[in-house]
């Protein structure tokens, strides 16, 4: 089966080379049918998904946002308790000075003087009579 025609891969060479000379192309056997090229829908899908993480992410700041406003909050709460049990113990510290003051004991004791001074002056009353 040989014949005098030279078969390329997309068809009859001897056609291309006349259509060449007269600056036409010859036709390739199959067109190729192409569907839409990748790149044209992977960006919206790529960015869509980057949108998504990027709110997520967002999201996620702004909750430990509020657990770090709440930890604050939690802070000063028990900033006044601590202020507020140092100004208890200041006022059982000066309960206790006046207790410990030695005026009312010391007060009791003169107290005590007089009226042992005031027997005395019945007993000598006394006697006399």
């Amino acid at each position: 089966m040989s014949t005098n025609k030279e078969l390329g891969e997309l068809g009859d060479l001897d056609k291309a080379k006349y259509l060449a000379k007269k600056g036409e192309v010859q036709e390739t056997v199959a067109k190729p049918n192409l569907g839409k090229p990748e790149s044209s829908s992977h960006p919206k899908l790529e960015g869509k998904t980057e949108g998504q993480l990027g709110k997520t992410e967002g999201q996620a700041a702004k909750t430990e946002g509020q657990l770090g406003k709440t930890e604050g909050q939690l802070g000063k709460t028990e900033g006044q308790l601590g202020k507020t049990e140092g100004q208890l113990g200041k006022t059982e510290g000066q309960l206790g000075k006046t207790e410990g003051n030695a005026n009312a004991g010391k007060t009791e004791g003169q107290l005590g003087k007089t009226e042992g001074q005031l027997g005395k002056t019945e007993g000598d009353l006394a006697k006399t009579k």
